[in-house]
């Protein structure tokens, strides 16, 4: 008996200290596929729109809001609109996920076409300060194993919007204000998207969704519009993604040089690790907010990302 117990003590301890490497293990992440133009030609045809391939992984497409005259504190923003991006992994699956740039007597059409789709809901919010009309901006992820099915999904969803059935790049037009300056000041390259200056940061972190791997440019950027607002300034919008422990040196840093913060929120529910988004809104001169947007990058661990 006192064999059996010593046995069974063993194996007690043996399963204890197998749960525990099991709890502390990592989880597995499976990595994206690398794809061409080609892979997603459907979805283009489904969606009546083209989008562009980053880094060979991630594929995206935008649906610009062009039926909108968004107005906010007298200026109307050229930069409004919806965004999705399609990820293939090895296993067959594809991951679609991105936001939707929504009037609020869209919301809950939207809602429910999402629902009936299967389309998982991640956050929902604003964007802007007080504005015209009013806007909220839904963000969402689902996977499946056709990515034209999920495009066809995905269709749906913005068909019970008013979103145009235009091209999702818009050409660059000369902008009233001087770009290379900017990028001086901010230490990272930017170009012209339509009437809009863009400089986009990457986390330096290998992120994850749901256990699987995020492309650099997929979900988790830091996005600096700058839209030229006349007499030497601009409007300054888009957004800043930080870890828990960056929120409140970026926030001192952003108000010190007066740069407003007009959301603090999540836009995933299953990231690792997990990102917050810091939404910006000013009017100044462009330079002196790339300063100061500078000094707030530098508590984040991110880095700029070429222009796509």
């Amino acid at each position: 008996m006192a064999g059996l117990a010593a046995l069974a003590s063993v194996a007690c301890a043996a399963g204890a200290a197998g749960a525990a490497d099991a709890g502390s293990r990592r989880p597995v992440r499976v990595k994206p596929s690398v794809t061409t133009e080609a892979d997603w030609r459907g979805v283009a045809a489904v969606l009546g729109h083209q989008g562009w391939l980053v880094s060979r992984r991630a594929y995206g497409i935008g649906f610009p809001r062009v039926d909108l005259k968004v107005v906010c504190q007298g200026h109307r923003l050229r930069a409004i609109g919806s965004f999705a991006s399609f990820v293939r992994y090895p296993d067959g699956r594809t991951m679609l996920m991105g936001d939707l740039a929504l009037t609020e007597r869209e919301v809950r059409k939207v809602h429910d076409v999402l629902v009936a789709r299967g389309i998982t809901q991640t956050a929902m919010h604003g964007h802007l300060p007080a504005h015209t009309p009013a806007m909220q901006w839904v963000h969402f992820h689902t996977m499946g194993r056709d990515p034209v099915a999920l495009a066809r999904d995905l269709r749906a969803v913005l068909a019970v919007t008013g979103t145009p059935n235009v091209t999702g790049s818009p050409v660059a037009a000369p902008l009233a204000m001087d770009g290379p300056a900017v990028d001086r000041a901010l230490g990272a390259k930017g170009r012209a998207q339509g009437r809009v200056y863009k400089i986009t940061y990457a986390r330096n972190e290998t992120l994850a969704d749901h256990d699987r791997v995020l492309p650099r440019m997929t979900g988790s950027t830091t996005a600096l519009i700058f839209q030229p607002a006349g007499d030497g300034k601009a409007v300054l919008t888009g957004d800043i993604a930080v870890t828990a422990h960056e929120v409140n040196p970026v926030v001192k840093a952003l108000r010190h040089g007066r740069i407003g913060i007009v959301a603090f929120h999540n836009h995933m529910l299953g990231d690792q690790p997990r990102l917050f988004f810091l939404h910006l809104w000013a009017v100044d001169d462009p330079v002196r907010l790339a300063r100061h947007l500078r000094a707030a990058l530098r508590h984040t661990n991110s880095s700029p990302a070429a222009p796509n």
